[in-house]
């Protein structure tokens, strides 16, 4: 099937760039009349640390047009209050989706299969049980677009060999448990969590989705930087 999300990032990458090596105190207007002598900006997002609202040193420019992106790739670098500042294109962020409910009767291929109807898939994690000696009920996704999550989460109850399964959007784990009583020792402390650490309760998620920072107690699993799911395992 033909993804129009996809074919709409595609568009705007092709008229966004990465700009890096800023200085601390550049900020989104600095950039803004900048980059005009180019094309027309139609966004600029500087990016900051989320906690502290800190500069991190780089940002995206995002143009009216594909020349403007173009005319600021030419230089290989940009003089930015008194700061060399390299530009480099602007890549589609990778997209992750949880998929529970998993059976023997599905397989990698039948999973692969049905899911790329939505976008081109980068990777298929499938956990395995090392007791049980089978794949344990629930995968992890990895598109190459982030923006075929949002068509794959209209229908979050999707049936592959005509079993149902569960379909979420995975999130990194820091985003889901900064703030979540439990994480890095704040607030009250959560089930069992190994290291002194607990886990805290992400609400989007039924009851036996409970996500482990570290994952030793028997709960969470950790894949990648994002928080697995004890899916009936």
């Amino acid at each position: 099937m033909e993804n129009k999300a996809s074919s709409d990032v595609v568009k705007e990458d092709d008229r966004k760039i990465f700009i890096g090596g800023l200085s601390y105190d550049t900020t989104e207007n600095d950039l803004r009349e900048y980059f005009v002598q180019f094309g027309e900006v139609e966004n600029v997002n500087l990016k900051k640390d989320p906690f502290t609202l800190r500069s991190r040193g780089f940002a995206f420019v995002l143009f009216k047009s594909q020349e403007g992106a173009n005319g600021a790739m030419k230089p290989d670098f940009h003089l930015i209050k008194d700061r060399q500042c390299e530009p480099k294109r602007a890549k589609a962020r990778q997209g992750k989706v949880f998929v529970g409910g998993l059976k023997a009767e599905i397989s990698d291929t039948d999973i692969r299969t049905h899911f790329s109807q939505y976008g081109n898939i980068v990777d298929v994690e499938t956990p395995f049980d090392k007791m049980k000696n089978q794949r344990k009920g629930f995968c992890f996704i990895i598109f190459e677009d982030e923006n075929v999550i949002k068509e794959i989460l209209k229908n979050s109850r999707q049936t592959i060999n005509d079993i149902e399964v569960e379909v979420k959007k995975a999130t990194p784990r820091n985003d889901m448990l900064w703030g979540f009583p439990g994480y890095r020792g704040g607030g009250a402390r959560g089930r069992g969590g190994g290291r002194g650490r607990g886990y805290g309760w992400v609400p989007d998620y039924p009851p036996h989705y409970d996500a482990g920072y570290y994952g030793f107690d028997g709960y969470g699993y950790d894949y990648g930087g994002y928080a697995a799911y004890n899916y009936g395992n």
